[in-house]
């Protein structure tokens, strides 16, 4: 009975064997797809402990306020004008980007690339509208000067796209086979720094709450690491 409880030298090979493909660099389906999983259940952790807080009307919820109140009472209409051109990182220069790209690719004939940068961008909406229309949270007081029409506040639509679209991109050219590391380095740090400037021209304007904007970086690193596993997945019967 003793001897059955012990794992057997073949299993223990078996979960050897496993446990270093997930973690080989040069597979398709090893450390990528690895990284990809971590990424997907730490965004949905952060997820679903924002919902909770601000379904629960937890401390979050006053902590938004207060933050909101503070933009909204140190704004001047300088920066106010400089953060509605920012803004638009997330909105019409985003479609820009994203018509340009899908452009490249198609000219390119990079198909799965392709298709992961359409399923992306459109599947992140998808996500966006389900997660507003769920969570239905209203909008701050002072959005109204800013938006027309009635829309939902969590998460941020502006901030999701912004992370969906500029880290994709920069993935995209940092996997080139002749960028180099500080190109790698440095296309992900610009995509930081887009993405968060347009998470704060969000709250600066006064459309959304602190947690709106980290709920949409949340969603959408956890729906860009569905379509990196996917994109890993379907790789080796594209090539």
């Amino acid at each position: 009975m003793e001897d059955r409880a012990r794992p057997g030298p073949q299993r223990m090979e078996r979960v050897r064997e496993f446990l270093t493909a997930r973690f080989d660099p040069e597979s398709q389906v090893g450390l990528g797809l690895t990284i990809s999983v971590v990424i997907f259940a730490l965004a949905v952790w952060a997820l679903s402990g924002l919902l909770d807080a601000i379904l629960d009307n937890d401390t979050l919820v006053l902590t938004d306020a207060l933050v909101e109140s503070w933009f909204h009472a140190n704004a001047t209409p300088g920066g106010l004008r400089i953060f509605t051109a920012i803004t638009q990182l997330g909105s019409v220069v985003l479609f820009v980007v994203a018509v340009v790209v899908a452009a490249y690719l198609w000219r390119r004939r990079q198909m799965l690339l392709l298709w992961n940068w359409l399923g992306a961008l459109l599947g992140y909406m998808l996500v966006e509208y389900v997660l507003k229309l769920t969570v239905q949270r209203p909008r701050p007081q002072y959005s109204a000067a800013y938006l027309h029409g009635r829309s939902y506040s969590f998460p941020s639509g502006h901030t999701m796209a912004a992370t969906v679209c500029y880290l994709l991109l920069a993935y995209f050219i940092a996997s080139r086979p002749r960028t180099t590391p500080t190109v790698r380095i440095t296309v992900f740090v610009v995509a930081s720094v887009l993405i968060l400037a347009v998470a704060l021209s969000r709250l600066y304007l006064g459309v959304h709450y602190p947690s709106d904007v980290i709920g949409g970086m949340a969603a959408g690193l956890a729906w860009l690491s569905v379509c990196g596993a996917t994109r890993r997945i379907l790789a080796p019967r594209a090539s």
